[in-house]
């Protein structure tokens, strides 16, 4: 069963749900606050939920039925995506998944806390950006420590990152699954043509450093000044994080601004001195002439060859690229390497994201939840589903449709209702080129082969080995407000400086008593809680008009 993989395209079509309307904001920045597929909502809608009392984790039996869960999703597709999981979760559990999805996601937040308020919670959602600490704050969730150990050898490789997630020294949510979140995408066949170096050479020899991408980005703008644009894609955040320090952090109890942190401004004086000179973003000329400063579509990013580096989820941005160019007949040998080392930093350290399920506070099945989740950690990490992942990843046989693509086909033994046959999995796995039925031969389907080199890399970047430290920032956790600050709207702090003329200092100065306002509401709420008060009032998804 090629479990591992359908996890992973579980996750990315997840990913991919928020990615797609995440970035497609205006100003040229993305946004992972906003966009129609956001639990963030929209800026000018308003929260008004109240806060939930601190919710218990009862105790369950290990004996009892799994039974049927209740998830509360906007996703459209999750019953599609999941088939395979759904199946597996049936036939080892007994337990079944009733899926209640929202209209959209815009109301996917305030329809949790109006289910939980009124004693209907679902048994269980997706983790968000939002989930952490903002929705924490409303005592939304069941603390997981009673159920999950993760000294186990279940949970010890993420235990590391789960604590990244620890609210007041609980943990309301443990991933069970890592991805890669940005990585540089590009086109080495462009690279080779232009007499530049493969930047995975450098990633080999372990000389991926600031100082080697900021050469390899002024060697491309002097090849062609005029249409060459040395990198499009996310903002300042992927960056900061290989300094080794959040923008935002929580631990201990307390939520930690660094926008002053030496390393961070550090950073951030670096990219906006490449701005400066031309090395981030398209510039005015460009732009003018139809050029994007900031997000650009991956199946359009390489297209006409100016573009080096593209910053973004690799897992996607890769086939969705690699797609385009094959389709459209250009060269190309698309590849990705990790944001490069800072070399002042201790480490190597790269952003990441990840992705599990949570427990609603009031749910009313924690056993079934948990079971699906302990299933779908050890289909994650079984050795054997691992490397058939790779090994469906790196095979470069040819893929075919399911059906015979005769319509006159005319099957018997086994048709479709059009009387097509339909290929059997021996037949697939036999490599079965004809249809066995009329002789027709069957049409190839396009799919994206990797190399074992970038699969291997891929797999590092998702913490396999010891290369790089992950982490992840905290900034986009609370309000959308706050998102906005750093991320969107007119001159926001962190990627204005990447993709417009921002001054990074002047930035954090002006706007540094807004953030503040913003925090000390849900430091003040850590603390309550940590001190087992009971708060009514809680800080709002949205500001209020």
């Amino acid at each position: 069963m090629k479990t591992l993989k359908k996890i992973l395209a579980v996750c990315l079509a997840a990913a991919m749900t928020l990615s797609v309307a995440a970035c497609s904001n205006t100003g040229g920045t993305t946004n992972p606050a906003g966009g129609d597929n956001s639990t963030n909502g929209d800026s000018t809608t308003t929260t008004t939920m109240g806060s939930f009392a601190e919710a218990t984790a009862p105790e369950i039996d290990e004996n009892a039925e799994t039974g049927t869960i209740k998830y509360l999703t906007y996703e459209s597709n999750f019953e599609e995506a999941s088939a395979e999981m759904i199946a597996k979760f049936e036939q080892d559990y007994g337990g079944l998944i009733e899926v209640d999805a929202t209209a959209t996601s815009l109301n996917y937040f305030e329809m949790l806390g109006t289910r939980i308020a009124t004693g209907d919670s679902p048994d269980m959602v997706r983790y968000e950006w939002i989930s952490f600490p903002h929705g924490m704050s409303y005592n939304m969730f069941t603390p997981l420590d009673s159920y999950i150990d993760l000294d186990s050898d279940l949970w010890k490789d993420i235990k590391d990152l789960a604590e990244q997630y620890a609210y007041n020294g609980k943990h309301f949510y443990v991933p069970y699954h890592i991805g890669t979140s940005f990585a540089l995408n590009y086109n080495n066949r462009v690279l080779e043509e232009n007499g530049m170096a493969d930047p995975m050479d450098y990633v080999h020899d372990g000389t991926w450093t600031w100082s080697a991408f900021e050469e390899m980005l002024k060697k491309w703008i002097d090849i062609d000044p005029v249409n060459h644009i040395a990198y499009n894609g996310v903002g300042g955040m992927s960056f900061t994080l290989t300094t080794g320090q959040k923008l935002i952090d929580i631990q201990n109890g307390d939520i930690i601004n660094n926008l002053r942190n030496a390393d961070i401004q550090r950073c951030m004086t670096w990219l906006e001195s490449m701005r400066k000179n031309g090395l981030l973003g398209a510039n005015a000329n460009q732009v003018a002439a139809g050029a994007t400063s900031g997000y650009v579509a991956p199946d359009a990013a390489f297209t006409d060859g100016n573009l080096l580096f593209l910053g973004m989820e690799p897992n996607w941005t890769f086939g969705a690229a690699k797609e385009a160019l094959d389709k459209a007949g250009i060269p190309n040998e698309m590849k990705f390497v990790p944001f490069p080392r800072d070399e002042q930093a201790d480490a190597y350290y790269q952003g990441t994201d990840t992705f599990g399920y949570m427990v609603p506070a009031g749910a009313k099945n924690v056993k079934g939840t948990i079971d699906w989740i302990t299933l779908l950690r050890t289909e994650e990490i079984d050795p054997e589903n691992i490397a058939k992942a790779k090994e469906d990843a790196t095979d470069d046989s040819p893929a075919y449709y399911p059906k015979c693509s005769n319509s006159d086909c005319g099957d018997t033994v086994n048709p479709d209702d059009k009387g097509r046959h339909i290929f059997t999995e021996e037949e697939n796995d036999a490599g079965m080129d004809t249809c066995p039925s009329c002789g027709t031969p069957r049409k190839e389907k396009y799919k994206v082969v990797w190399t074992e080199e970038q699969y291997d890399l891929y797999m590092e970047m998702r913490g396999e080995g010891d290369t790089f430290t992950l982490l992840f920032d905290n900034c986009y956790g609370f309000s959308n407000d706050v998102s906005q600050l750093f991320q969107g709207g007119e001159t926001p702090i962190v990627d204005g400086p990447v993709f417009m003329d921002v001054t990074y200092t002047s930035a954090v100065e002006s706007m540094w008593g807004v953030v503040e306002s913003y925090l000390q509401p849900y430091r003040d709420r850590m603390a309550a809680d940590a001190r087992g008060e009971e708060i009514t009032t809680t800080p709002p998804l949205t500001e209020a008009d």
